[in-house]
This record gives structure tokens, C-alpha cells and sequence, in this order.
């Protein structure tokens, strides 16, 4: 299970002394398990996708202040492999044209329609944020 590699990789940044990791790993580990301690792998891939976004965030601030926002940066990348492999861009539009072809009406008003047929899909290899900005413009397309 995830959670059980979240663990054993703060083990060995500890013993490492990888002290940003293990802050980092230790704190997911306590988010992930704060409700249940066995979260099962998608409850753990929604803590760490919260994590992500809080991170590209602060990111995005830091650097419109005109700060250095590389130990944020070096977070992001630690926590990326532990998420899914998400689809290609290319993959995406496949997908969504495929289910646009599908649709009887291709308004605006068919988006929750496309992102759950994605989502059901494709599940937790689809960026819901890259899906949405596509299928946004892909239904705005005549």
C-alpha cells in the first residue's frame, strides 16, 4: 500500500538524514492517517494531491513577491512520485474526443457530463485540473 512505502521511505531519510523529506514524508504520513490509521491508496493520493496544490501555491506567491522558492519546489518533486502516473495531454484529448463524439450536444452544458465519464474512465491518472481546461475548450469548439 502507499501509505506503507510513505513510511518506509521516511525510515530511511531518517537514516539518511534527509531532514527535508523526512519533515515532509512524516507530515503526509500523519495527514494521511489522521482519520484512519490503514487509509486505503485513494484517500492517500487525495492528501497528497491537497499537499500539491498547497505547494503550487505557495510557490506561485513566493515568486510574484520575487522570492527564491526552491526548497517549495524540491517538496513538489518529492511528492510527484508518489502520485500516479497521470495521462499525456495528448492521451487527454483522445479521451475526450472520444466521449464528445458520443454526446448528442456538444454545448458548454454537457462539461459535468465529460469530466465524469473521464473520471470514470480514467480515475486517478486524470489531472481534473488539465481535463477541465480542456474540455472547456474542446466544447467551446464548433
Amino acid at each position: 500500500m502507499l501509505i506503507d512505502r510513505i513510511r518506509e521511505d521516511r525510515l530511511l531519510a531518517m537514516k539518511a538524514r534527509d531532514d527535508a523529506r523526512k519533515n515532509l514524508l512524516g507530515t503526509l504520513f500523519a495527514a494521511a492517517t489522521k482519520d484512519n490509521k490503514q487509509p486505503d491508496d485513494a484517500s492517500v493520493v487525495r492528501t497528497i494531491r491537497s499537499f500539491v496544490k498547497s505547494l503550487e501555491e505557495t510557490v506561485s506567491l513566493v515568486e510574484s513577491r520575487g522570492g527564491n522558492a526552491g526548497a517549495q519546489r524540491a517538496e513538489l518533486a518529492i511528492l510527484a512520485g508518489y502520485l500516479p502516473q497521470t495521462l499525456s495531454e495528448a492521451e487527454l484529448l483522445a479521451s475526450i474526443d472520444a466521449i464528445m463524439a458520443e454526446l448528442p450536444d456538444r454545448s458548454p452544458k454537457a462539461m459535468g457530463q465529460v469530466m465524469a465519464a473521464l473520471k470514470e474512465r480514467h480515475g486517478d491518472a486524470l489531472d481534473s485540473r488539465a481535463a477541465s481546461a480542456l474540455v472547456r475548450s474542446a466544447l467551446a469548439r464548433p
